[in-house]
């Protein structure tokens, strides 16, 4: 059974805010697939996870880097795969896997490029614009571990 949520952001720091109360509940080893069109909120959206860590800003997206590692209170790996043109080699000759199995919260923006790599427990992001400031962010469970995550997210929300 897949949990799903979905929320509408209505400006660039709401979907901070909601990036930065999913962080505070998240653990090492957790991952984040990101899924979204340029500018739709997903860099904005990690640099509100990176303020919930305690991360220094800035924050940004590592479009030519590929990877970007950031520490705080946990160790955060921030990915972008849109410019791999062979994604599970060159995700494997940078030692990506590496931090799937090791104490790193990882978000990797346009994960839908390499969704059939990630065989394992995720939670899945979907961000679209509904206009210029107005962002649907759709949230989906992939495992159970994720559902409960994602439960308590919800309860996180409401609370606000």
């Amino acid at each position: 059974m897949v949990i799903r949520m979905k929320i509408i952001s209505k400006s660039p720091s709401e979907t901070r805010k909601i990036g930065k109360t999913l962080g505070r509940i998240l653990k090492p080893k957790n991952i984040l697939a990101l899924i979204g069109d340029l500018g739709s909120g997903k860099t904005t959206f990690v640099q509100g996870i990176a303020e919930a860590l305690e991360i220094p800003l800035p924050v940004n997206s590592p479009s030519f880097l590929i990877l970007k590692e950031y520490k705080g209170k946990y160790k955060l790996l921030h990915a972008d795969v849109y410019r791999l043109k062979e994604p599970e080699i060159e995700l494997e000759n940078i030692g990506f896997y590496e931090y799937l199995y090791n104490d790193y919260i990882v978000v990797i923006e346009w994960a839908d490029r390499i969704k059939n790599l990630l065989s394992i427990e995720y939670l899945e992001i979907i961000f679209e614009h509904k206009n210029i400031n107005e962002r649907s962010i759709s949230f989906s469970a992939h495992g159970e571990r994720y559902e409960k995550l994602l439960r308590e997210f919800e309860q996180c929300l409401s609370w606000e």
